[in-house]
Parts: structure tokens; sequence; C-alpha cells
């Protein structure tokens, strides 16, 4: 096999758009610790941008006035599958079910929630573990601007 074109290249960041550069700082800082290592302006394209960092990972917002908010069927995972290009991030927790019910009482919006491989993800009202339902194995949530974000277990892709 032939040595890859760009072997010394490491994951850096990867960006969202959203409406507002503020709000998502505050939300990426809330939900999932992330702090805000700066912000920027590009004046020429009316951009607002901030890099954020937790550990070795970033994310880069940019918020442009009049961009276009998500259309719906990328804001769920089942069918943003039927778009090619870029589909959604992934963070490994723990505990999902713990985590579930944790974004479930913030009021996070959860796009679909998986219980046993073989169903997939499924939309449920109320994701809260109970008698007769199984815990979650992954599920995902959206940021208010519809980015797709995966919750899996850490110990089902363990190393």
């Amino acid at each position: 096999m032939p040595e890859p074109i760009l072997a010394d290249a490491v994951p850096h960041h990867f960006c969202v758009s959203v409406g507002d550069r503020e709000a998502a700082i505050d939300w990426w800082r809330d939900l999932f610790g992330f702090a805000c290592e700066f912000t920027f302006e590009i004046p020429h394209i009316g951009a607002k941008g901030a890099f954020l960092r937790k550990g070795s990972m970033r994310i880069e917002i940019f918020e442009i006035a009049g961009s276009s908010a998500t259309p719906q069927d990328r804001r769920l995972p089942n069918t943003d599958l039927q778009t090619q290009g870029t589909k959604h991030f992934c963070f490994a927790v723990d505990n999902v079910q713990v985590a579930l019910d944790a974004v479930h009482a913030a009021g996070v919006r959860i796009a679909g929630v998986m219980r046993d491989r073989k169903d997939g993800m499924r939309a449920e009202d109320d994701p809260r573990l109970r008698e007769g339902i199984k815990p979650a194995s992954a599920f995902f949530i959206t940021d208010p601007w519809g980015t797709l974000i995966e919750i899996l277990d850490r110990a089902d892709f363990a190393a």
C-alpha cells in the first residue's frame, strides 16, 4: 500500500455555522465544557467567529448575517443520511442513558435514540429510562441551529 499523501495530517477542528455566535459559545460551554480560545471578525464577508477548545478538540463557530437555516431534513439522523456530504460529529460518554436523561432534563432537542442496533435511531417523546425500556446505546441531539451531534457509549468503541 502506498504512503498516504497527507500522512502527517492530524485532526484540528470542525466548523459550524450558527445564527448567534455568543449564544453558540454559551451552548457549547454549558453542554460540553468547551472554552472560548478567541473570537474574530471577517468584515468583508460579514462574519463573526470564534474558536472553542476542550482538550485537543476545537470547534470553529461562524455567524454570518442572513445565512440560511439548516433544512429540516438535515436535522434528523435518518433523513440527513439521504444527502451526501458531512453528516455529524460524535462524542463518547461513559453512560449513554445518564447523558440522555441529563440533556432531556436540560431541554436539549433530541433528534433520535438508539436502544437496539437492529432498530436504529428513532424519535422518542420521552427518552427517560423506565420499566420495559432498554437503556439507550446512542442518541443524537441538535444544537439550536440544527447541527446533528451523536452521543455514544465509550465502551462500545474502546481500542
